[in-house]
């Protein structure tokens, strides 16, 4: 028998807030790199930082699993004070990450190779973004531990702490941008070294906070070592693998078509991704916050409270959807112009800035939905809607490309709303008949 429980728009937003806004703080690291180099009006310089952002938030994208399922794991151990689970849920993907990044070093002569012919970067920029990968690439390591830190402190509630180490590395990155590029006109070898420090901060300022949290026995080297728990990290993680697969294929076929249309289109849509960027990140905080509620009702076999939960994520969803498009409408000249000050990349900015507006009313479901799904501890209705949504993508796209950038910006549009439709509807056929919860935690020690 469920046990109800009240949840009311006050706590949601206790929750969702802070976790919006460290959300935000993510992508915000090559946004301040764009805007930073933006205000130099070295156009070359601007769609190179643009592409290089896109690069690596690309890369990144495809191991966010590590972030996610570190903050399930390390709440389910928190829950259930497994001391030992606690402290796998942290060090396990810490080595993968770390290991996952120095791999990304050893290739990334190829990965710069095949994301400049995927991204289509024009000739005239490659030296620029070249330099910019070849700095930002050796912050791959940091990138994904900081992403287990990071989950790790928000599964044990400490979201206030994780916000401030975000705080505190976007700060250095906007001092450091400052002072390397308009300050010493280091250009975009200074933009990437400045990330390059903010990202090495957040691991540093991470497990100086979590020193005395954390422990080390003798039995834990080969406890560290368990494949086993390894297997079980990627079987769980496989769905939402598959997921970030077909959305990079979505990204790198966006931007490779935009490409085809001239240097100026290409920097303009690498502008605008980064608006899109920041737009989802938002929509991804909300769905954190239905994640945290929806797992807690689950836990509890509570529907009325899942229910609840549910109303909750659409109702703050339409209000960000309302929220975001008024910001976005209002301050459109305000957003491109911390972008570029080139009159003529701003012209063509604006001529497909649109689009923008129309992105959270078609794609901010889809990621609220993924939250919800996250919560439930399922993620085949997520892989799935993303396979579709991409083949949507593909017949839009390969239909009315020909119309020029708009149709590439329609295309995406159409699959933003079609993620969103599609885990919409899978809801809407869950069997709401909730597990019992198990005792022991999922990651095996």
């Amino acid at each position: 028998m469920s046990v109800p429980t009240t949840v009311t728009a006050r706590q949601y937003g206790l929750l969702a807030y802070p976790l919006i806004l460290s959300s935000i703080l993510t992508p915000l690291l090559g946004v301040t790199d764009t805007i930073t180099i933006g205000q130099t009006g070295d156009a070359i310089a601007i769609g190179a930082i643009a592409i290089g952002a896109v690069f690596f938030n690309t890369i990144y994208w495809l191991f966010g699993f590590l972030k996610v399922s570190t903050t399930g794991f390390s709440a389910q151990a928190s829950v259930h004070q497994d001391e030992t689970a606690l402290h796998f849920a942290l060090y396990r993907p810490v080595l993968l990450g770390f290991m996952i990044g120095l791999v990304l070093i050893l290739l990334r002569v190829p990965l710069t190779a095949g994301g400049l012919y995927l991204l289509a970067a024009p000739e005239s920029l490659l030296p620029d973004v070249t330099t910019y990968i070849d700095y930002r690439i050796y912050g791959a390591p940091f990138v994904l531990v900081g992403y287990a830190v990071l989950g790790w402190l928000i599964g044990q509630g400490q979201v206030k702490r994780a916000l401030l180490i975000q705080i505190f590395s976007n700060l250095i990155n906007i001092v450091l941008d400052v002072v390397f590029v308009l300050g010493l006109g280091y250009g975009v070898a200074g933009v990437a070294i400045a990330t390059l420090v903010a990202e090495i901060s957040i691991v540093a300022s991470g497990f100086l906070i979590m020193f005395r949290q954390l422990a080390w026995k003798a039995v834990y080297r080969d406890l560290l070592f368990h494949v086993q728990a390894y297997r079980q990290f990627f079987t769980v993680n496989a769905d939402l693998f598959v997921r970030t697969i077909f959305l990079l294929l979505v990204t790198g076929w966006f931007t490779r078509t935009g490409a085809q249309f001239g240097p100026d289109v290409l920097a303009a849509n690498a502008i605008l991704l980064q608006i899109q960027y920041v737009i989802a990140y938002w929509f991804g905080g909300l769905g954190s916050a239905s994640t945290i509620l929806v797992g807690r009702a689950r836990g509890r076999r509570d529907e009325a409270g899942y229910r609840k939960s549910l109303s909750l994520t659409r109702q703050f969803g339409i209000a960000s959807i309302v929220l975001m498009i008024g910001l976005l409408a209002v301050f459109q000249d305000a957003f491109l112009r911390l972008f570029s000050t080139d009159p003529l990349l701003l012209d063509v900015s604006a001529l497909y800035y649109g689009w923008i507006l129309v992105f959270p009313l078609t794609g901010g479901f889809a990621m609220l939905y993924e939250g919800v799904f996250s919560g439930l501890a399922r993620a085949k209705p997520v892989r799935n809607s993303m396979i579709q949504a991409f083949l949507v993508f593909g017949l839009l796209l390969l239909s009315i490309y020909w119309i020029g950038n708009h149709g590439v910006w329609l295309a995406f549009i159409g699959f933003g709303l079609a993620r969103s439709l599609s885990l919409h509807l899978a809801e809407r056929r869950l069997n709401l008949t909730f597990e019992r919860p198990d005792k022991k935690t999922d990651l095996p020690v």
